[in-house]
């Protein structure tokens, strides 16, 4: 391939229009000299045509169509590319993506399918702090969807090779799912650590459309088409790991332990250590986890003895990277590894204080909460026990009238699905009150 082999982006279109321009301007701000991006509109009754007309640069083809996957297939028919991709009407190339393709992808080296990471943005094309989850392992792997499935659309670019082996697309609700089947079936996707795209989320959009439990269960239904005949292990395999996300076993063993915590400290003793064994026998695992070890942990704390357990740093889960730009607090109150906070100062301020709730229970070392002020670090604070806290700073003089920054960095921090196979893997450190953990006082 040269130095920059010829890129064909397809967008298919239906009346997107109030985002299409954006995304085709993600597209020419690539600083990219050799692409050609197709539209293919299915007859939009918005303003698509006027904004087709002011890019004169576009292959537009303007038709009915039968929905998604025949416009994308339409595109692809007549594009003249080395490299293939689809963006949608309503998603974004971010900056430098295309030069990165054209250097990471090596057909010659058996590089044929490049993936990079995908960010979420809003209706207004803000970064909403999280990423759609990018991990490729294996063909079994992205056929087990009930596990997590971590290829992002968006970002997503393969040769035409690919196309004309694994192609065309087929009308679904998971087509890009399907898709990326037939491409794992005889391709390694070549990760990159780079964000290359952004993945609007909004009202009109397909994926929220529908509910996380309607993509799954037509992405299993799709799955299944490429499991093979029953004699081959894979098949086996995949059907005994789909019997047993069915069952549950561990999401169930996390329940009745949780229910024996609450019923212990509200005197049911008898009650609790009933369900803590029925727990555990479902799941020693999960009992493992959620019980033993942090008694082992607070043995070790309270009497200062050394490590009981040897440290493990595991990989962690994609679905956890991905949270871990997340600034803001969660619906349920728990903030990630960093928060900030936003606050007005009437003048003359002189104090800053955080207060919340920090769990130590899950936590391999104590937490220490780094706090800063507009850039600039306040003081550290070290938990040691569960339980509330408050963390008071005094200001070195007095605060301006207006708006100021609080960030709050946390050291340590669990993931639920770790400990009780929950189905959670956000990255947790601590828990505020309200608008009230973070107060600016005078």
């Amino acid at each position: 391939m040269s130095a920059y082999p010829r890129i064909s982006i397809v967008t298919p279109s239906y009346n997107q229009g109030r985002f299409l321009a954006e995304t085709i301007e993600s597209v020419l701000r690539q600083d990219y000299p050799n692409v050609e991006h197709i539209v293919v509109d299915g007859m939009s009754t918005d303003e698509t045509p006027e904004i087709l007309k002011r890019y004169p640069h576009l292959r537009v083809i303007r038709e009915p169509d039968q929905g998604q996957a025949d416009a994308i297939n339409k595109g692809f028919r007549i594009a003249t590319g080395e490299i293939y991709a689809f963006l949608n009407s309503d998603d974004l190339l971010l900056p430098g993506a295309l030069k990165r393709v054209a250097a990471e992808i090596r057909p010659q080296e058996g590089r044929h399918v490049i993936m990079g990471r995908c960010r979420f943005i809003d209706e207004n094309s803000r970064y909403i702090g999280i990423e759609h989850p990018s991990h490729f392992e294996s063909f079994e792997r992205v056929l087990a969807i009930w596990k997590g499935h971590f290829i992002p659309q968006p970002a997503v670019f393969w040769t035409a090779e690919v196309w004309q082996r694994c192609g065309p697309m087929r009308e679904s609700l998971v087509l890009d799912y399907d898709l990326f089947c037939r491409m794992a079936k005889h391709y390694v996707f070549h990760f990159v650590d780079q964000p290359l795209a952004a993945y609007r989320l909004h009202s009109e959009s397909k994926t929220c459309r529908a509910s996380d439990a309607q993509r799954l269960e037509e992405s299993i239904q799709v799955s299944r088409q490429y499991w093979g005949p029953k004699w081959r292990p894979l098949y086996w395999k995949l059907t005994f790991s789909l019997w047993a996300y069915r069952l549950n076993r561990q999401g169930r063993a996390s329940a009745l332990i949780t229910r024996a915590t609450r019923d212990w400290w509200s005197g049911r003793r008898l009650a609790a250590s009933g369900l803590a064994t029925l727990g555990a026998l479902i799941a020693p695992e999960v009992a493992l986890n959620m019980a033993l070890i942090p008694a082992l942990r607070f043995v070790q704390r309270r009497v200062h003895l050394p490590r009981l357990l040897p440290a493990r740093r595991r990989p962690h889960a994609p679905q956890t990277l991905a949270f871990l730009d997340r600034l803001e607090p969660w619906s349920d109150k728990w903030v990630g590894p960093r928060a900030r906070f936003e606050r007005i100062a009437q003048g003359g301020e002189r104090r800053l204080i955080v207060q919340g709730a920090v769990n130590v229970a899950y936590l391999s070392s104590p937490m220490v909460l780094t706090i800063s002020l507009d850039g600039r670090r306040l003081r550290q604070h070290r938990l040691e026990k569960s339980g509330h806290f408050c963390v008071v700073c005094d200001l070195e003089r007095p605060l301006q009238a207006g708006p100021h920054t609080i960030e709050v960095e946390a050291s340590t921090w669990w993931v639920p699905q770790r400990v009780m196979r929950s189905g959670d893997y956000r990255p947790l450190a601590w828990r505020i009150f309200g608008d009230e953990s973070v107060l600016l006082q005078r």
